[in-house]
């Protein structure tokens, strides 16, 4: 018969076991890298920051190392803080580091698992590296300078007119160049539907494949609750984001299938490869993320550009006077001109180190279960790639928050004395992502942004913006949260650097 005291004596020794087992259960469970503690079932998901995560894991990886481990909902996260890290994981292992998390909303939902930059690691996503490989590479890249450089001189018109919407006029721009030479397609305005469609389903995949911002990533049975039902508006966001996907990719190929058919295409990307009989939905998809993703990054690029040059006049006037040196008054500069142009090379550089355009690289996903440091880390594992830490290193860049455009001249000017392994990390390191998944359009995006440099500076001056009482308006550095990172709106004044560089425009682009 159990008696009062056997009962207590039961209920011990059957909580002694419990405890028993899951002290055992602990101590068997896997060792992961370090990182913020976390909480029973969600993990770290209520620490994790609303904007310039960057930031946050940069102070977090001071504290639990470059490399660190998080959970959201039962999800592994590792997150590397340094390029050291990086290259081990990323680069080193990159035949197991190079899928892509599956994002149900962005990759499922809205489609883009079909785009180059989202797609699995797979036999698709070879297909397109092949032929983003073989238009893109650094030598087959010289294809697209001259449509860029015509570009570019149209918008330097577009300054001349209208200065005070540089930054809207430079996106028409963008869109044109690119829509040239993929397409073979001329638009005429910013308002061109095949224009308003890309940007518009770009915003709309950037905010979904942002973590956070829909809970069905965290809870994928979601998907089956009915469009009608309190709380789902997310349904409606993502079949227009899916729909405006389809046609970002559909309308300008369509009208190139077209002109083909009809023998009035120009020559571009996507003519090239139908008519090598590649796979219509690989071209398709190739030349729309092409499209969508260079554009975006262009943009932001040159933003940042007229903010640099806005704060940093005496860095504008040493770029200028180069120009004029080496190019003289009678033309506009040409990305031929870049080994003749050490100062302005080395400015740009330094621009993209010092206002990345991704602070965070796209994600990684690893495909088997993997030890580094000691440390497992899961298969599925989601892998980030701080590039934002690795530009304020300071062990790699002193005093990191100075744009410095000295720190890389003398990977540019051969005059200067120097060790080669005393150079800074270059741009090219950790600019365009890394491993097997870096930019396939790195080249593109570095040519467009040197001859915008070089062309705007060779004919304007830029300048703070004055107020009512004649005052300089000197702009903050502040920058959006986006996954592509861009400058807030600011003013400034953009004027002609004379009446010849006023005529030489005009004559560019009569």
């Amino acid at each position: 018969m159990l008696t009062q005291d056997n009962v207590f004596l039961l209920l011990t020794a059957l909580i002694g076991l419990v405890i028993l087992k899951l002290a055992v259960s602990w101590s068997k469970r896997p060792k992961y890298l370090p990182g913020p503690p976390r909480l029973p079932l969600i993990g770290n998901l209520l620490q994790m920051p609303e904007s310039e995560a960057w930031v946050t894991y940069k102070k977090w990886g001071e504290k639990y190392g470059d490399a660190m481990y998080l959970e959201i909902m039962g999800s592994p996260l590792v997150i590397l803080n340094s390029y050291n890290s990086i290259v081990d994981i990323l680069e080193k292992r990159s035949d197991i580091y190079s899928d892509r998390p599956v994002g149900v909303m962005a990759n499922i939902l809205m489609g883009w698992s079909q785009a180059v930059v989202m797609a699995p690691y797979n036999d698709r996503w070879r297909r397109f590296r092949r032929l983003t490989t073989a238009a893109m590479r650094k030598d087959a890249a010289k294809q697209f300078h001259p449509v860029q450089e015509k570009e570019v001189a149209r918008y330097l018109g577009s300054l001349v007119k209208d200065p005070e919407h540089f930054m809207e006029n430079f996106r028409l721009a963008a869109g044109r160049s690119l829509l040239y030479n993929f397409y073979g397609i001329d638009v005429k305005g910013a308002d061109d539907p095949i224009i308003t469609t890309a940007e518009k389903a770009m915003s709309m995949a950037t905010f979904a494949a942002q973590p956070g911002n829909f809970l069905v990533d965290f809870f994928p049975a979601l998907v089956h609750v009915p469009k009608w039902f309190p709380g789902a508006g997310w349904k409606k966001f993502a079949e227009e984001g899916k729909g405006l996907a389809v046609e970002m990719v559909n309308i300008p190929f369509n009208i190139t299938k077209k002109a083909m058919e009809a023998g009035t295409n120009e020559t571009s990307f996507t003519s090239i490869n139908l008519d090598k009989k590649e796979d219509e939905d690989i071209v398709k998809w190739c030349a729309g993320t092409m499209l969508s993703g260079t554009k975006i990054t262009s943009v932001a690029s040159v933003h940042a550009f007229f903010l640099a040059m806005v704060l940093h006049p005496d860095i504008q006037k040493r770029c200028q006077e180069e120009l004029d040196s080496v190019i003289g008054p009678d033309r506009l500069p040409v990305v031929a001109d870049r080994d003749n142009l050490p100062y302005l090379s080395a400015t740009m550089k330094e621009l993209m180190r010092w206002q990345p355009v991704s602070p965070l690289a796209l994600p990684h996903r690893l495909i088997k279960d993997d030890v580094y440091k000691g440390a497992v880390i899961p298969a599925g594992t989601v892998v980030m790639a701080n590039t934002w830490a690795v530009t304020r290193d300071p062990s790699l860049f002193p005093n990191p928050e100075k744009f410095d455009p000295n720190r890389y001249l003398p990977m540019f000017d051969k005059s200067i004395p120097h060790d080669p392994k005393d150079l800074p990390l270059d741009t090219e390191s950790f600019a365009f992502g890394f491993g097997r998944r870096i930019c396939a359009g790195m080249h593109y995006a570095d040519s467009m942004l040197l001859i915008s440099m070089a062309r705007i500076l060779s004919t304007f001056d830029i300048r703070p913006a004055k107020d009512a009482n004649g005052k300089e308006i000197i702009p903050d550095i502040k920058f959006n949260s986006d996954i592509v990172r861009e400058s807030l709106d600011f003013k400034c004044s953009i004027t002609p650097r004379s009446d010849a560089a006023k005529a030489l425009i005009s004559e560019y682009t009569s």
